[in-house]
């Protein structure tokens, strides 16, 4: 069942989400495996990002380890968890 998972962030903009990109792709982690679909930006304000993947648990060794090691790297501290919802989806379509 694919999972979706929508999170906003703090303190992250534009620059900051194109460095830790920027860090995955460095790493080899990028896309990374069951990574559906991605997208970002701006939303009221605030960056906003939505991720759809295969399953929960490859979402989650994503964000557990890669996703976290490049934001150690941009950052220089380990993130702080971010405001998200995140569901199984019931449909998914792709053309």
């Amino acid at each position: 069942m694919a999972y979706i998972r929508i999170t906003q962030p703090p303190n992250v903009t534009a620059e900051t989400y194109e460095k830790v990109n920027a860090q995955l792709e460095a790493m080899g982690a990028s896309p990374a495996p069951g990574m559906l679909v991605h997208a970002a930006g701006e939303v009221d304000g605030k960056w906003q990002i939505v991720d759809v993947w295969e399953s929960e648990q490859q979402a989650r060794q994503f964000y557990e380890g890669p996703l976290t090691q490049a934001i150690e790297a941009v950052a220089g501290m380990t993130p702080p968890d971010a405001p998200h919802t995140a569901y199984e989806l019931h449909t998914l379509v792709r053309p």
